[in-house]
């Protein structure tokens, strides 16, 4: 699907009932609408992966538009920005998986779905999974913006009303910890299969970080060609030269919600101190088992 289709499709729908199944919550895109999401869920466990298949697994606003480029220029060995949209290749946003069957090996496919809802074929295939991880503070917040701007979900409420759905679970995917607790859980099982790159980590040292992705992708690539994926990928130039292609919401009012910030630290301009001593003790408890080491700046 191009963008412009997209943004024809996103207009022409009006904000409704949060699709739900299993007390978890999912964004009304077509497939969950359409065909309710239990049946969206099941079409996408038994979608025929390739074996050469690659798929990004990451939590809503953790990053998932940025490694995509970045994968994808290492795939094509190109340091400039592609035509093709993450939104294309979302598994939980299409509607039938036959136009999927045109694309070129290897597919790059992506997901925010729960690993127990990721293709079984994939899973039985060994095929590798790119996990990003990012502060879950800064996730937080940039949802929040999302929220206000997204034109399915119809929010109306303040930045105290959302930080409320958070801590409650009851956002898109559902809970933040049971994604990133199921990840972790899936490494474990299938050592070498998954590997799990930190937001912060990627844009304090990009090169350092890009190296380890074509490494696990078995991609040569030399140092100059590192650092010029680094700078075509960063933020600021992404925004600049390809934010249209990228973030299909700009079709919506001309300005985007995908791509705000991608700063570090950014939950500092939002939480308040008991916000953040509730954020702590809810995070200390519920990952306090995880070996994942997230960094709070």
């Amino acid at each position: 699907m191009d963008m412009e289709k997209f943004g024809e499709l996103m207009k022409a729908k009006e904000p409704g009932p949060w699709p739900e199944f299993e007390g978890i919550r999912y964004p009304p895109a077509p497939p969950f609408r359409e065909k309710g999401v239990e049946k969206a869920l099941q079409d996408i466990l038994h979608f025929q992966s390739r074996e050469s298949d690659l798929l990004i697994c990451t939590y809503p606003k953790s990053g998932t538009h940025w490694i995509f480029e970045i994968i994808n220029m290492l795939l094509r060995n190109k340091t400039e920005l592609d035509t093709q949209c993450k939104v294309s290749t979302m598994i939980e946003f299409i509607s039938d998986f036959t136009v999927l069957d045109k694309l070129e090996s290897p597919r790059l496919l992506n997901s925010h779905c729960l690993f127990n809802y990721l293709p079984k074929k994939h899973i039985e295939n060994g095929c590798k999974i790119i996990h990003m991880i990012r502060n879950p503070k800064d996730v937080c917040v940039s949802l929040y913006y999302q929220f206000k701007k997204h034109p399915f979900v119809d929010f109306k409420g303040s930045w105290d009303d959302f930080f409320e759905i958070w801590m409650s679970d009851k956002g898109f995917y559902g809970s933040w910890y049971n994604y990133e607790k199921e990840m972790e859980k899936a490494e474990k099982l299938y050592p070498g299969m998954i590997l799990t790159c930190y937001y912060e980590k990627m844009k304090k040292d990009s090169t350092t970080e890009i190296k380890r992705l074509a490494d696990f992708l078995g991609i040569q690539c030399t140092e100059s060609t590192l650092k010029d994926i680094a700078y075509a990928t960063s933020f600021q130039n992404m925004q600049q030269h390809n934010m249209h292609k990228l973030d299909s919401s700009k079709e919506l009012d001309g300005k985007g919600f995908i791509y705000r910030k991608g700063e570090i630290g950014d939950w500092k301009n939002h939480f308040t101190v008991a916000q953040n001593e509730r954020f702590e003790e809810q995070y200390t408890e519920r990952f306090k088992d995880s070996t994942y080491k997230l960094t709070f700046e």
